[in-house]
């Protein structure tokens, strides 16, 4: 009986191990693709958000004719941050306290603040070579806490002044003025610089509780500003993100990576099957939490397996080490169930 349950158990793992998908085997390559930056590492940050975003608009310039740009993920991170601490204080503690955040955040700092280089604000002290959070994220959702507590609505200066020398420390201090190829900048003049007009993309969802073709505030703790999504029908979406890769631009992607089957180490997120009823689907998981906003990447791409299935390019900002140098394919099985919502340029679906 026991060699035959060991028996058992290694004809399964074997049939197991034999389904598992493979790059190579499934004859993916990289698509041609739209001009897009090399692939960055958050490394030890909850900031996939602002890389994921500022990695669209930098294709976003590149597609409009304009030179490489690596912007700056942590002068984004550190403005927000502290609209955070505010956002937490008014709502008395109703909205998510942590350092996710969406791609309306990055064009929230962009409208209000500007936005600098990475060579000019790279996040990095003490000579680290690598993002690192951890005691930052730790010492700030302390701090909202113990003002929660004590009955505070808004920090009071000296709370601020308190939040801004922990982010110098561990961030470094924002440049009022910088040079930069050349030229003399303010954060406002390099964002004026940069072809970039933050009205110009739209986040889009589909799910059924609230009305198709209308906005409304996507119920997701990641979204704790309170922003609002334009609502279609799931065979939409799919149409609306499919349409703008084929006219060369890229998407946004804000989704779910909890799925024992996003498999960053294989560089590859597969569903076996699509629901009979993919938008009833859709709305289940995402009503009983088996689906949030997990995560944010960058689609630059589509292509087709050997059988002919569809898997989209996607950038991740989790560094090189996979066998796509840090980049993924995404089964369309996968986008259509657990993708959220997409952050596309409208001119891409002629608004």
């Amino acid at each position: 009986m026991n060699r035959f349950f060991i028996f058992l158990c290694l004809v399964l793992g074997l049939c197991a191990n034999a389904q598992q998908p493979d790059i190579a085997k499934l004859g993916l390559k990289p698509p041609a693709t739209p001009a897009c930056t090399p692939v960055r590492d958050q490394s030890m940050s909850g900031t996939c958000w602002s890389f994921a975003s500022n990695s669209l608009l930098e294709a976003e310039l590149l597609r409009k004719g304009q030179a490489a740009e690596d912007l700056s993920e942590m002068f984004t991170a550190r403005y927000s941050y502290i609209r955070k601490v505010y956002r937490y204080l008014e709502t008395k503690g109703q909205v998510y306290f942590t350092p996710g955040g969406q791609f309306h955040d990055v064009l929230y700092v962009l409208r209000n603040y500007g936005m600098v280089p990475d060579e000019a604000y790279s996040g990095l002290t003490d000579n680290r070579k690598s993002h690192d959070h951890a005691e930052l994220d730790t010492l700030m959702s302390r701090f909202v806490q113990t003002m929660l507590a004590d009955g505070k609505t808004k920090p009071a200066e000296e709370d601020i002044k308190t939040i801004d020398q922990w982010l110098d420390r561990y961030l470094g201090e924002v440049p009022s003025t910088f040079s930069y190829k050349g030229k003399i900048y303010t954060p406002q003049s390099y964002a004026a610089s940069l072809a970039i007009k933050p009205d110009d993309y739209i986040e889009i969802t589909s799910y059924t509780h609230h009305p198709f073709y209308t906005n409304f505030v996507l119920e997701d703790k990641y979204n704790w500003t309170g922003d609002s999504y334009y609502n279609v029908p799931v065979e939409d979406l799919i149409k609306i993100t499919q349409t703008a890769l084929k006219k060369g631009f890229t998407v946004g992607w804000d989704g779910d990576v909890t799925e024992p089957t996003f498999r960053f180490q294989d560089g590859l997120a597969y569903l076996w099957q699509t629901p009979a009823n993919l938008q009833q689907t859709r709305q289940r998981t995402f009503k009983s939490g088996e689906t949030t906003i997990d995560h944010l990447m960058h689609i630059v791409g589509i292509t087709t397996d050997n059988k002919g299935k569809t898997w989209y390019y996607v950038k991740n900002s989790w560094g090189t080490g996979n066998p796509a140098d840090g980049y993924m394919y995404m089964r369309e099985e996968y986008f259509n169930v657990k993708t959220v919502a997409v952050i596309v340029a409208k001119e891409a679906i002629g608004e």
